[in-house]
């Protein structure tokens, strides 16, 4: 297992800031520019936006234009895709909006990446799920050869670049970090073939992510010039105490469990995500006091060699000011109790 950090890595999901689809975005995108300016020094270190298509009723602005809006404002936090689904896309697109987005924010970027599973997004961008792998492999290929700024030439099975050059490159080099999503055994070794970090998502319960994280370092350790980084997205539930944390998560959790069944993302390949029946919020968020929550996280950085976490906050109050406050809490009562 690689040497654990001094201190973790904390990201907070822009999504949740800009979810409302009664209040007009721009406002939204407004006050979460002024909260993450606030949330700087209370010691988060990212900001993560996730991406969907043709979701209604439920709005996901796109994540390159989002995080661009934020950057001015959020100096000494990193931005990253949490994540782009990279399948969907022309890789050339993607390099040079990730070598755009990387200037603009002064080498702040991570490009998070993943496969996509809506069935609808996957046919409105002529894909479908048995290409899914290997458009990915080969869109990174590609997108670390177009980054290096020279002339390139590629013959692929879904892309073809002729004596093509980027006008722009990273100000990050060799390129941006690239971490990958991963929930299944295949996803996870793929993350250490080919990417920075391999990035574990908010669904899979604890007991997979023991089994996930297991399985990454062994990849890793099979790679002798690499060195691995584990990350995860998961939902987070703080309040001063835990049955008010818990009581406040319940609704929540029932909700985007049944925004997850929508998106029937559940396929035999990956771990289960418990979108058929109820989970004990234990099972598979972070949840409770501010000591319970460093708890379960400090567990999974000393047993898993969990490095970043990202909080999708389930009980996120809906006013700017108790989002502030609430933000306060984790950096207060739970942050300095992290590794």
């Amino acid at each position: 297992m690689a040497t654990l950090r001094v201190r973790m890595d904390v990201g907070l999901y822009v999504r949740d800031y800009i979810d409302d689809p009664t209040r007009p975005l721009y406002e939204q995108i407004e006050e979460a520019a002024e909260i993450f300016r606030q949330a700087r020094g209370m010691g988060f270190t990212t900001l993560y936006m996730p991406q969907h298509f043709i979701a209604y009723p439920t709005i996901w602005p796109q994540p390159m234009q989002v995080l661009s809006r934020l950057a001015p404002d959020t100096d000494g936090l990193r931005l990253m895709t949490g994540i782009l689904l990279l399948t969907y896309h022309n890789p050339v697109d993607i390099a040079e909006q990730t070598a755009t987005l990387d200037q603009i924010s002064n080498g702040r970027f991570t490009l998070g990446v993943g496969l996509g599973y809506v069935e609808k997004e996957l046919e409105a961008f002529g894909t479908n799920r048995a290409e899914r792998v290997s458009r990915l492999e080969e869109s990174i290929a590609l997108m670390k050869e177009l980054w290096t700024g020279e002339e390139v030439n590629h013959e692929g099975r879904h892309w073809t670049v002729r004596g093509g050059r980027l006008g722009i490159t990273p100000v990050q080099k060799p390129h941006p970090p690239i971490w990958l999503a991963a929930q299944s055994r295949g996803a996870v070794r793929r993350a250490a073939a080919i990417a920075d970090a391999c990035l574990l998502g908010p669904q899979p319960n604890w007991e997979d992510i023991d089994q996930l994280s297991t399985m990454y370092w062994e990849a890793i350790a099979e790679q002798p010039d690499k060195t691995g980084y584990l990350a995860a997205n998961r939902s987070i539930s703080i309040a001063r105490d835990r049955e008010t944390a818990v009581s406040q998560a319940i609704a929540a959790g029932e909700a985007k469990k049944g925004l997850y069944s929508n998106f029937n993302m559940q396929e035999s390949s990956t771990v289960d995500f418990g979108l058929g029946g109820a989970r004990e919020l234990a099972d598979w968020t972070v949840v409770g006091s501010p000591q319970d929550c460093a708890e379960t996280i400090v567990r999974s950085h000393r047993e898993n060699g969990l490095e970043y976490i990202g909080f999708g906050c389930l009980n996120l109050p809906n006013e700017k000011t108790a989002r502030l406050e609430y933000l306060q809490l984790i950096s207060e009562e739970l942050l300095p109790l992290l590794p």
